[in-house]
């Protein structure tokens, strides 16, 4: 009953925050962020728990994407190399490379991730094919260190982005930096904990055209609430829950869960809704009329399996897309040394 009471005060925290959170939200600018790709890079992992599990530590380099401090390797190990592939409707070639390094109390960790598009055929005004092929080509690179503490734990990030577009002669690779941090406090039996992130927080510093002026758009710029928690009659089972706070977009709430079958094999599933959505399909139960068929996050629920045996892991994600966008697959591979 004290646990749940413990997170029921963070939940209406939450709601409480999402409220006011609309003073940073300006409606004018909604959209406006670039270089949104940079959220797809996730590992299976962080995608089948919706991204609501930055609180909790983890031996998945992934966890870097949505909280650095939470960035771990395995006891005993000093090595973590990472290796995710996604797949699906949006994306039929996107990868990330991470290497994790623990230097004496702080770990660090090297990113490289990629979106091929594939080869798109150019057309003119009139629609016609030009006979010009383009490769658009999304990168990131990224550093990050995490230094735990015995309850508190900090991380920072740093991240080069690029992008092409074309191959003309006019246009040219957009580039752009930002910087993430995150500072975590766990509890003294390890069963919950909480986490305030910052993601995104950046700029363009080179933007798609050499026309001697910079259209410099800021990115997303998220800050982010989350907790885990780990019922005592249910030790196998970890819950998660995190609030989203971007700049450019709509606040959104995410849930998880992950339970362990066995020593090796894990279950997991997440939900996102964003909180519009969310009293929008709240009004619809007491409505005689039906909304609009409309959504503001592009997953709507994800579901996933862990394999983890010695120090390899094996994850699968599977993702379904609102408004008919389609599937998406995630299959990741780490091995510590």
């Amino acid at each position: 009953m004290k646990n749940f009471h413990f997170f029921s005060k963070i939940f209406l925290f939450l709601l409480l925050i999402v409220n006011f959170s609309y003073s940073y939200f300006k409606k004018n600018e909604a959209g406006q962020e670039v270089f949104s790709f940079v959220a797809l890079f996730q590992s299976p992992r962080n995608t089948a728990l919706e991204h609501a599990n930055a609180a909790e530590p983890s031996n998945d380099p992934g966890i870097s994407f949505l909280n650095p401090a939470a960035l771990r390797v395995p006891e005993g190990e000093k090595n973590n190399v990472a290796f995710y592939w996604n797949t699906g409707d949006l994306a039929e070639n996107q990868g990330v490379i991470t290497y994790v390094r623990a230097l004496n109390t702080m770990i660090v960790q090297a990113t490289y991730g990629w979106i091929a598009y594939g080869d798109i055929d150019e057309f003119d005004e009139n629609a016609e094919e030009t006979g010009k092929t383009h490769s658009p080509l999304s990168s990131l690179f990224a550093l990050s260190a995490s230094i735990p503490f015995r309850h508190i734990q900090v991380g920072v990030t740093t991240k080069l982005i690029t992008d092409k577009l074309t191959d003309d002669s006019e246009d040219q690779v957009a580039l752009g930096l930002a910087f993430d941090w995150g500072i975590s406090w766990i509890s003294e039996n390890e069963r919950y904990g909480l986490t305030l992130s910052a993601r995104d927080f950046g700029t363009m510093i080179r933007d798609y055209s050499d026309d001697g002026e910079l259209s410099s758009y800021a990115m997303s710029q998220t800050f982010a609430l989350a907790a885990f928690f780990k019922p005592r009659p249910l030790p196998r089972l970890s819950l998660y829950l995190e609030s989203t706070f971007p700049r450019y977009s709509q606040s959104a709430l995410r849930l998880a869960a992950e339970y362990a079958l066995s020593s090796h094999f894990y279950l997991r599933g997440g939900f996102s809704r964003t909180w519009l959505d969310l009293s929008r399909d709240f009004k619809e139960l007491f409505a005689s009329a039906e909304r609009p068929d409309e959504a503001n996050e592009i997953r709507l629920f994800s579901l996933g399996i862990g394999y983890l045996y010695s120090n390899f892991g094996l994850d699968y994600s599977f993702s379904y897309l609102t408004q008919g966008m389609g599937l998406e697959h995630r299959v990741g591979i780490r091995f510590a040394f």
